[in-house]
């Protein structure tokens, strides 16, 4: 096994083969990890200070893996070194996407707007070249690493990053697309035979019998029409009607705003005070969705991949005794007492030790099985940067301070509504048991038994172990309150975060990040509007009547109605360096 040493420039630094240990991490579409620990000498010491890359010839033989060094360990004797694949920081650093918006576009044009101007090309497989998805989206302000992502996830794609390296020198960077990694190998594993060590498993994790779909939020605008950066709530499926009757798989009515699979839910479902079966619900999102019939498709696709126990195995190749790579499919079969059980699985995580390919372990599941990495990119979804919107009509910064408050509204209110909603299905399981009243002893009052719940005749007000629900307002057992306003004298926080905060003072305080703080004189009729911002990366800037210009090329200017002087002008300047 050889590491190559690369500088930020991909010159050769050296060439590594004397590692104690090396595996690396892949797992389907998340970017694979290296891990390897090297002898502490001045040769390893001095070359990996060089270094900020490393590559590793892949399994297959057809180019290698680069990694980028993220951190590096100076041991007694060792060298740790942790690196993550460098397509990861080239998609996220050279440069991003201003604006391309697609209308039922092919791959292949989707994926010119990511790697063009890029170092990286593409390569998809036959099953893929000529896919086409039915459906609008755009890019707008976002990495090329992010786009990518966006993608995969519309057509259905798996990636794979391979360098080509030629007596040393990196001759191509391709990003290979396929509908799916690996092969189907044939290879069947009959467990407590030919794969003794083989960890059975099966994952209820993610069990669901019904879910509620929701896609993109609507847009708000004024009376004449024009945008004004909020959003309504997200659209659902409630008025789509499904009926087996007419070929669809199962029956939806009108104004039921989730798709259940009963027999599903007969088998796994909860079962409410009167004894009848409840579907375990899920809330799925589809942020670019904004056909609720195909987010109904969506949901009820993503439903059944989530409506069984997903069937695991562990495992490492000396037990399996056969060559596995990520994507590759096979059987295992568990026999017993008068039945039989086969599972279909694929590999969709392998650790690979680079040392001893017997060492490797590899974690399979059925191919609808959701992995963790994918929850985490969903719970970092609903913290995404905030990316900013230009308006040609006002200064740049005034306009990217504007734009950011605006996608920051946004996200805010589809994560409130999101999380009301969480809540609202948790208060209606009442998950966390029966209601016992006290008297003033404090001691349960004789004679009155334990109740489930309290609520009125209409729903609207609702109170168990799990929280309180007055109408449309909500007391999470997460300990959050959500309304659409509170009202009081004092609010003590360690952290606010908020959009508009109308009249008042802020006293003492520190701003940091992005900061955007934005005046606009009221002394002149609309067409002659004046206006200032100071921001984190332009300084100090004005507008007038619609004409942005900086105050660093002005020789007089004027603070709260006082005019500097040239001079104090001058000192100020040479104060910020200008």
């Amino acid at each position: 096994m050889r590491l190559l040493l690369y500088t930020a420039n991909d010159q050769l630094v050296a060439i590594k083969t004397n590692a104690i240990s090396a595996k690396i991490e892949e797992e389907i579409n998340v970017y694979h990890q290296l891990t390897l620990e090297l002898p502490l000498n001045q040769s390893n010491k001095d070359d990996i200070l060089k270094s900020m890359y490393i590559a590793v010839a892949t399994e297959q033989g057809d180019g290698f893996y680069m990694f980028k060094i993220e951190k590096v360990s100076f041991g007694d004797s060792l060298i740790d070194i942790t690196a993550i694949e460098r397509a990861s920081d080239d998609l996220y650093t050279q440069g991003y996407i201003q604006d391309r918006r697609f209308q039922s576009s092919k791959l292949s044009v989707a994926l010119d707007a990511i790697f063009n101007g890029s170092t990286w090309t593409y390569e998809v497989g036959a099953d893929t070249a000529n896919e086409t998805v039915n459906q609008d989206f755009n890019f707008y302000y976002v990495s090329r690493r992010e786009a990518l992502k966006k993608v995969l996830e519309l057509y259905g794609l798996e990636f794979q990053f391979i360098y080509r390296i030629t007596n040393g020198k990196i001759t191509a960077r391709v990003c290979k697309l396929t509908k799916a990694l690996g092969r189907d190998t044939g290879y069947r594993f009959v467990y407590g035979s030919n794969a003794l060590k083989v960890d059975f498993a099966s994952d209820q994790t993610d069990l669901y019998t019904g879910a509620i779909g929701r896609g993109s939020g609507v847009e708000k605008t004024d009376e004449s029409g024009e945008a004004t950066g909020g959003y309504t709530r997200k659209i659902d499926f409630s008025s789509v009607v499904w009926s087996r009757s007419n070929g669809n798989p199962v029956d939806k009515p009108s104004g039921q705003n989730f798709v259940e699979l009963p027999e599903k839910t007969a088998k796994y479902g909860w079962t409410n005070s009167a004894g009848v079966k409840q579907p375990r619900l899920a809330i799925f999102e589809f942020d670019d969705e904004k056909d609720p019939a195909e987010l109904l498709n969506k949901t009820y696709q993503q439903l059944l991949k989530l409506s069984e126990p997903q069937p695991t195995v562990k495992a490492t190749v000396a037990s399996l005794k056969r060559k596995i790579n990520l994507g590759d499919n096979f059987s295992v079969v568990r026999y017993g007492d008068g039945w039989k059980l086969v599972y279909f699985l694929r590999v969709t995580k392998l650790t690979r030790d680079l040392l001893d390919d017997n060492a490797t372990q590899i974690e399979s599941g059925t191919e609808s099985i959701k992995r963790q990495a994918e929850r985490e990119v969903e719970a970092t979804q609903a913290t995404d940067s905030i990316k900013a919107e230009v308006d040609s009509s006002l200064s740049d910064q005034e306009a990217r301070a504007r734009s950011m408050i605006n996608d920051f509204n946004a996200k805010l209110t589809q994560r409130i509504d999101s999380t009301k909603s969480s809540i609202d299905k948790v208060l209606a399981q009442n998950s966390n048991g029966p209601i016992t009243l006290i008297g003033q002893d404090g001691q349960p009052i004789a004679g009155v038994p334990e109740i489930k719940e309290i609520r009125s005749k209409d729903g609207s007000f609702l109170i168990n172990s799990s929280g309180f629900k007055w109408g449309d307002h909500l007391l999470g057992g997460d300990s959050k309150i959500y309304a659409d306003e509170i009202a009081g004298k004092v609010l003590d926080s360690y952290t606010i975060n908020s959009t508009t905060i109308n009249g008042g003072k802020i006293i003492g305080a520190t701003l940091t990040g992005t900061v955007y703080v934005n005046s606009i004189s009221t002394r002149y009729p609309e067409d002659q509007k004046r206006w200032a911002v100071i921001s984190g990366d332009y300084g100090f800037t004005y507008s007038a009547a619609g004409r942005p210009g900086s105050w660093i090329t002005l020789d007089a200017f004027s603070i709260g109605g006082v005019v500097l002087t040239a001079e104090q002008l001058r000192k100020i300047k040479e104060k910020c360096g200008v």
